[in-house]
């Protein structure tokens, strides 16, 4: 890590750990070998606070976390791949994202306390 880390998300099987920090970095890190897997970075995404959360869905197949911006940003954790970008609706600091635990939806709640349920 480069800075310090806003965040940590264990995954269901408990054998991989995401890391969100305020170098403006993802970082996948598999506990069986205590490596990083994967780092996720995007133009636009910007960690905005200390208590930004970052989160796995459920089955592990993607990374979620809010940006300063208001945007959600969403990568394929096995490619790297940012695969989308929600943007929109939050008009300040994105600070927590959670998976609905079938993951079918996600939640998002920002700085003024706007509370968003995404399908």
């Amino acid at each position: 890590m480069e800075d310090r880390v806003t965040s940590l998300s264990l995954s269901s099987d408990q054998l991989q750990l995401l890391s969100c920090s305020r170098d403006n970095a993802l970082r996948l890190i598999d506990l069986r070998v205590f490596a990083v897997r994967q780092v996720f970075r995007a133009d636009g995404f910007r960690c905005g606070s200390d208590g930004t959360k970052a989160v796995l869905s459920p089955d592990k197949r993607y990374t979620l976390v809010g940006s300063v911006d208001g945007t959600i940003f969403l990568w394929n954790t096995r490619t790297g791949k940012l695969e989308t970008r929600l943007a929109g609706v939050h008009r300040s600091s994105v600070n927590a994202v959670a998976w609905c635990p079938f993951g079918i939806r996600i939640g998002s709640v920002d700085q003024c306390r706007k509370v968003v349920l995404w399908r």
